[in-house]
């Protein structure tokens, strides 16, 4: 590269421009079809009346009523689907969905594969959350290709439909660049969670499907696998019906029609689209090496040990699944008050029974480890914690007030500051990379938004608050060491008492005070 090659330069000024968002070149909230039938779902759906609780823990393999049309509207609304609309002063006109999002930007759009159920055909269509429709992309039964996509995957070929999350990676990156795509698969989960707790309340067997053949999946939505691309299959429901099994053959045609979900200006991130490209899988013989699980166990630590309240004795009553999908908002500001280590226990304890899939074996199974700060709980010393899910309670890694230190890890914000305890999900990379390469990846992140979106909808359905929360990630890892050594932070997830006036209050750590005064000091090397 010579001096009068000028390229260089500019190329440079423009990649390290500072901005905060465009609004110019902010992605559509919705995808739109345009050419293409569309069929209205009906509204007069039953609300899930299971508690809460029950329904994120639910775990079943088999069995399960029909689905109908009408259980699948239940489900589409409850998880992703527009719940109320409000109206504000600066923001305007404001969308809010079944699930959490980070910066409210819903990358996730919503397929659904099916055979013929009742008020419904067999086909591939796409879920419209604004609109309240299907959109019918393919005619006929397509469980067949979908399941020789996963391998061959026996649930999804009996399965009666099945639910396929896509991304559309740029609605996140717009805001948050090259992470976005981490809080891609965060939205992603938090979508899944109240799927898989909506069929866990209408009694359906549901799995995760995280190992699948992606250019097979994408051509079969008719979506270019680059600015969308599909993340995860959720099959749902069971029968004996065997017509799926065989695979058919030949290439699928075209999706007709057009469809719009960009906006002109979309600025390319190489960062996510070689990471995805290095998640993606091939051919059947990688499906296969990215099923079954880890065998991950974590040492307990040498150290006190505080066991969960049994549940018999005092498990508190969580409001029913559809009435907390619907008044669930996520909370801006919390009350340092605290909550009953009942709560924390219920909460933890119900959200952590198992999420089946296809990278797990068996229920209980986890790839992630959880760590907690524990601000204000009842009959809990505030300090740091490791929560053991197989005996059931908290080992303590360090007594103290650690408020500062939490609303630091939080990027510092007044959240996690704020919260009655914060939840940091963990996992060791370097062993779930080597166990089923790069797609381990997006299962590690996927369950970790999946669990954090089971808190979500445990703490409310217990009248508390949740959000979401990126982090400062090695200093994480460094809070929680020596048991941490080794392990990357995915999720964070503070909980505890809503304030009455729910607004974001400026915050700024001791701990980033000091190290802004440090930075301007002489460094040691200089003497």
């Amino acid at each position: 590269m010579q001096n009068r090659d000028t390229a260089a330069a500019l190329n440079y000024h423009e990649s390290t421009k500072l901005a905060y968002i465009n609004l110019a070149n902010k992605p559509p909230l919705y995808k739109s079809y345009s050419g293409l039938p569309a069929i209205s779902l009906p509204e007069d759906f039953p609300s899930p009346e299971t508690p809460t609780l029950e329904a994120i823990g639910a775990y079943q393999a088999s069995g399960g009523p029909e689905p109908t049309l009408t259980t699948l509207a239940q489900l589409l609304y409850h998880c992703a689907g527009v719940t109320r609309v409000g109206h504000f002063r600066l923001a305007g006109e404001v969308h809010f969905r079944a699930a959490a999002s980070a910066g409210g930007l819903y990358p996730v759009e919503t397929y659904v594969v099916c055979r013929d159920i009742e008020g419904l055909e067999a086909g591939v269509y796409h879920f419209g959350p604004d609109t309240f429709r299907l959109t019918r992309l393919r005619e006929g039964d397509y469980r067949g290709h979908l399941a020789g996509a996963a391998g061959g995957d026996p649930t999804i070929a009996t399965s009666p439909l099945s639910v396929i999350f896509t991304m559309v990676f740029w609605r996140s990156s717009w805001k948050y660049r090259s992470r976005g795509y981490r809080y891609c698969f965060w939205d992603n989960g938090t979508v899944a969670s109240n799927l898989l707790a909506g069929a866990g309340a209408s009694g359906l067997p549901a799995r995760v499907v995280n190992s699948f053949i992606d250019q097979q999946v994408d051509r079969l939505l008719g979506i270019d696998g680059l600015g969308e691309a599909s993340t995860c299959v959720v099959s749902l429901g069971s029968s004996t019906d065997r017509s799926a099994d065989a695979v058919p053959g030949g290439e699928l045609e075209a999706v007709g029609g057009t469809s719009v979900i960009s906006a002109p200006g979309e600025i390319d991130y190489p960062d996510i689209r070689e990471t995805h490209a290095a998640t993606l899988l091939a051919d059947g013989q990688e499906v296969t090496g990215c099923q079954g699980g880890l065998g991950h166990s974590t040492p307990a630590p040498r150290s006190p040990f505080i066991a969960f309240p049994a549940p018999a004795d005092d498990d508190p009553v969580s409001a029913p699944l559809g009435q907390t999908i619907r008044e669930r908002g996520s909370t801006r500001r919390f009350d340092h008050q605290s909550i009953p280590f009942s709560n924390l226990a219920a909460i933890l304890r119900h959200s952590r029974k198992g999420v089946s899939s296809d990278f797990l074996v068996s229920q209980g199974d986890s790839l992630l480890d959880l760590y907690l700060i524990v601000n204000a709980v009842d009959d809990v010393p505030s300090g740091a914690y490791f929560c053991s899910h197989a005996d059931d309670g908290l080992y303590q890694l360090r007594e103290g007030e650690f408020r500062h230190e939490a609303g630091h890890l939080g990027f510092e914000q007044a959240l996690p500051h704020d919260a009655s305890a914060v939840a940091f999900f963990m996992a060791d990379l370097d062993q779930i990379l080597e166990r089923y390469g790069n797609r381990g990846y997006r299962a590690a992140q996927l369950e970790a938004g999946i669990v954090g979106g089971k808190l979500y909808l445990a703490a409310h359905s217990l009248g508390l608050g949740a959000s979401g929360l990126t982090f400062y990630d090695d200093e994480v890892t460094e809070f929680f060491s020596p048991h941490s050594a080794g392990k990357s932070a995915m999720f964070v997830v503070p909980l505890g008492v809503t304030a009455a006036v729910n607004r974001v209050r400026p915050f700024r750590s001791r701990i980033a005070m000091t190290l802004d005064a440090q930075s301007r000091g002489a460094s040691r090397s200089q003497g």
